[in-house]
């Protein structure tokens, strides 16, 4: 009597009867009288919404442990209110793709049906339906989906129960199953954790992101027993993502450096973005070689983060040996991302401080090429009347050779009493407006009152140079620490040309000449270029004149 009860217990259920089979003749039916294309069934288990069986393309695969829902589409999605949403929109919705699938292949549209399943008012779970569209008319309506539901009602509800039943019966051999289970599962974690090991080790002999990402490819595919294996870099602040290595339709290794985009805007990239340090599981979907669909399997993507920064990830498939994925696999696959996120972000450092010592050297050798010049000029000046032609033939006022023979004396000066080099550009608002109405000569006596005027203010804050470097326009260098003070200086030179008075019918805001003022407190650093010492201050004048003349702005 025990022995028939036992052989009963461990009978296993016939397909025709099993909640497996119910699902493959029902997806059958679906896709043969309703032309459905892609079908899912989600069933709620153990307080979940548990994905049971889908048929993508016509690949059916039937889960004998339930699996998260979110496998099917990569990211979470409600699925109770996705069925009220389009119970109110006709009983379908139409959009660009399915739900499993990253990228468009035709421009046809997708007709999507969410079917709650019901036995009498208790939910069971939904049923996904999706077709592509050839025309403007539906496929899925309310009436053509009677059947399901009422098979539904008739039959899910004990097919579960059969299913759980005989997942109960099984168990009865748990600790033998668990024990094989076990055993199989150390001895797949025990080999991943050699080959990582190995892979580890291989990492110490990339020179370069490039070539890391090779081996991680290459070791991936023979040491992991990944089918394909691609990996991926991103820049988050640009938005933009690029290849380096991966695997073509085929298994072989290929450079993927020719992809350069923007990262892909799909809730998948999202999801995988938004869970941090998690693997997401795609089960069952459609699986690409860039944008071309090559097959159907699973596809898994891990992101490798840098703290809070995402600087890539793994993507992953099943497309050549449709090997499964298990637990030791996805472990070994997590464990390796780190590594190689690990050793990329190394092996940026090491970029980084090697490309700021060849900038370094680059600039250390400017600076000696520019002091050899510099020597070789002033020795040159030197041996000639170097303070001639040091004044500009129209104003008579200091010009930029000036500039350029007393810099360096000026600079050192600075140095030796321990002050801050702050430039001054000094534009004459309207300039050529006013030479046109008034006249040359009249122009330069007003600018020549100007520069008289500016030497008046600036000659107790400090030593100077002031000159002029091209027409309506005065450069003013001072040794001075304080800011405030410079600023007041600033201010008093616009407000002193103001007071002036001088007439200029040319301006249309303030019928009189005006200055617009640009300051740099500190234009003089160590390395800097005397070609670059005014660029500040300029910068800043011209800001002031963009911004109505006749004030000052500090840059």
């Amino acid at each position: 009597m025990e022995n028939a009860q036992l052989s009963s217990h461990t009978r296993i259920v016939k397909k025709a009867d099993s909640l497996e089979g119910w699902c493959e003749e029902v997806f059958d039916r679906l896709r043969q009288r309703n032309e459905a294309q892609n079908i899912a069934l989600f069933i709620w288990h153990e307080e979940g919404l548990k994905l049971v069986a889908s048929q993508t393309q016509r690949e059916f695969c039937f889960f004998q442990q339930f699996r998260p829902a979110e496998e099917y589409s990569g990211y979470r999605i409600d699925w109770e209110k996705l069925a009220e949403s389009v119970k109110e929109n006709d009983g379908s919705y139409i959009s660009e793709l399915p739900i499993n699938a990253a990228w468009r292949q035709s421009s046809m549209q997708w007709e999507h049906a969410v079917i709650p399943l019901y036995e009498n008012e208790e939910i069971l779970g939904y049923m996904l339906l999706e077709v592509e569209l050839f025309n403007e008319e539906k496929k899925f309506s309310e009436s053509s989906l009677l059947w399901l539901k009422d098979r539904a009602e008739r039959q899910l509800k004990c097919r579960i129960l059969s299913h759980n039943l005989n997942q109960f019966h099984l168990s009865s051999k748990k600790n033998e199953l668990d024990l094989a289970l076990n055993n199989h599962t150390l001895a797949s974690q025990l080999s991943h954790l050699k080959s990582l090991h190995e892979i580890s080790l291989r990492f110490t002999k990339a020179t370069s992101i490039s070539s890391l990402c090779r081996i991680a490819v290459e070791l991936g595919k023979s040491r992991l027993q990944i089918d394909r294996m691609a990996i991926f870099l991103c820049d988050m602040e640009t938005c933009m993502m690029w290849g380096t290595w991966g695997t073509d339709k085929y298994g072989n290794t290929i450079d993927r450096s020719d992809v350069n985009q923007n990262l892909p805007n799909n809730p998948f990239m999202e999801e995988a973005l938004a869970r941090k340090n998690e693997l997401i599981v795609k089960e069952n979907v459609p699986l690409y070689f860039g944008q071309e669909q090559v097959g159907i399997g699973w596809n898994i993507m891990m992101a490798m983060w840098n703290n809070d920064e995402c600087i890539g990830w793994i993507a992953a498939d099943n497309l050549i040996y449709k090997s499964p994925l298990d637990e030791p696999k996805k472990e070994a696959i997590k464990l390796l991302a780190a590594s190689v996120c690990q050793k990329i972000i190394k092996l940026r450092e090491t970029e980084e401080a090697d490309e700021r010592f060849y900038q370094l050297q680059e600039h250390c050798r400017r600076q000696t090429q520019d002091l050899e010049y510099l020597q070789s000029r002033v020795d040159v000046v030197n041996a000639q009347n170097q303070w001639l032609g040091i004044h500009d033939a129209s104003t008579g006022l200091l010009g930029a050779r000036y500039f350029d023979l007393s810099f360096a004396s000026f600079v050192a000066c600075a140095r030796d009493r321990r002050r801050n080099i702050a430039s001054f550009s000094i534009c004459m608002d309207f300039y050529k407006a006013f030479q046109k109405a008034y006249g040359e000569e009249a122009t330069i006596r007003v600018f020549q009152t100007i520069a008289r005027e500016v030497k008046s203010i600036i000659k107790p804050v400090g030593l100077n140079m002031l000159f002029t470097t091209q027409p309506g326009k005065l450069s003013l260098l001072v040794h001075c620490n304080d800011e405030v003070l410079l600023k007041e200086v600033a201010d008093k030179i616009v407000k002193t040309a103001y007071t002036l008075n001088i007439e200029n019918k040319a301006s249309p805001f303030y019928q009189r000449v005006t200055l617009s003022v640009g300051l740099s407190t500190n234009c003089v650093s160590l390395f800097s270029l005397q070609s670059k010492v005014l660029k500040k201050a300029e910068k800043a004048c011209l800001m002031a004149e963009k911004l109505g003349k006749n004030r000052y702005c500090v840059d």
